[in-house]
């Protein structure tokens, strides 16, 4: 009976030893998000900022506005100065109605120069002149013509380059209007209403907190059981056995080995090199930066 009673015993705690080994985490990580520093894009005076830290924002929503009163100026003398160009067009045949009103005329003359010719009444010098004096003419207009057109065409290629200018100044004066480029939530903000803004220079920050990813580390005894794009399950460890579960995919595994970070344990204690991974979550509200995660490969 006692010896039943051991072996019962042992066999209890070899249960509970090959499940506290069934549950160790193959990897270990923090919670982080994705981030994206906002700028301007043009230097000038933030006119309006209509988001605080800790604000929710969707992509495409207006966060703030900067000074667009030079670039309407320009704008403005730009569309003038194309309007100026507009106007230099000019009709070919406005411009050459003179000559060919004198060159029908001279064809007249010639129709009957060349009855009085036939006839003896008029010699036939007088029939060449007129038609050299046509010649002359045509020449004028034909010259005439071709100036008009390479003005014309100078001054469309004009215009088209104003109109090019006026659409970088307006696309200049959209880029006074920053804009969110994701979801996200505002977690800091680097300028106020009044400052001026210069181009390049973060004016806030804001998290993705929609999705969230596990940075975890796995030695390189792991990395034949690991590939892009498999599931794993995801545990955030809030401290004293409070944890969530979750499924998670692996979207990224570095080319490089690393010194194992002191705050990560790794499966094996006498690992020094492990490769970092990247673990994509959907976050359900509850994840939040810097959360410890555990990640099971079974």
């Amino acid at each position: 009976m006692i010896k039943t009673l051991k072996f019962a015993v042992a066999l209890v705690f070899a249960v509970i030893l090959y499940s506290c080994n069934d549950d160790k985490p193959d990897a270990n990580g923090v919670f982080e998000f994705s981030s994206v520093s906002i700028g301007a894009e043009n230097n000038g005076k933030i006119l309006a900022f209509y988001v605080k830290e800790g604000d929710t924002v969707l992509k495409g929503q207006e966060l703030a506005l900067t000074d667009t009163v030079s670039f309407a100026v320009q704008k403005n003398n730009l569309e003038a100065a194309k309007r100026a160009a507009a106007l230099l067009q000019s009709d070919a045949e406005v411009q050459t109605a003179a000559l060919k009103q004198q060159i029908a005329k001279l064809k007249d003359d010639l129709q009957t120069t060349k009855r009085l010719v036939q006839s003896g009444a008029a010699p036939q010098k007088q029939q060449e002149n007129i038609e050299t004096e046509i010649s002359v003419l045509e020449s004028q207009v034909a010259a005439a013509r071709a100036t008009i057109t390479n003005t014309n065409n100078a001054n469309i290629g004009n215009v088209e380059s104003l109109e090019t200018q006026i659409n970088g100044v307006l696309t200049l004066m959209e880029k006074c209007h920053i804009v969110s480029p994701i979801d996200g939530v505002v977690t800091a903000k680097f300028a106020s209403e009044g400052e001026i803004a210069v181009a390049g220079r973060t004016m806030l920050k804001i998290v993705d907190t929609n999705s969230a990813y596990l940075r975890a580390y796995f030695t390189s005894s792991q990395l034949r059981d690991i590939a892009v794009g498999q599931q794993v399950r995801v545990v955030a460890n809030y401290g004293k056995d409070a944890t969530r579960k979750y499924v998670g995919t692996i979207v990224w595994i570095s080319d490089d080995s690393e010194f194992t970070p002191k705050t990560i344990l790794t499966d094996d204690e006498r690992s020094n090199l492990v490769y970092e991974t990247k673990i994509s979550v959907e976050n359900d509200g509850y994840l939040k930066a810097g959360i410890a995660g555990e990640v099971y490969l079974r």
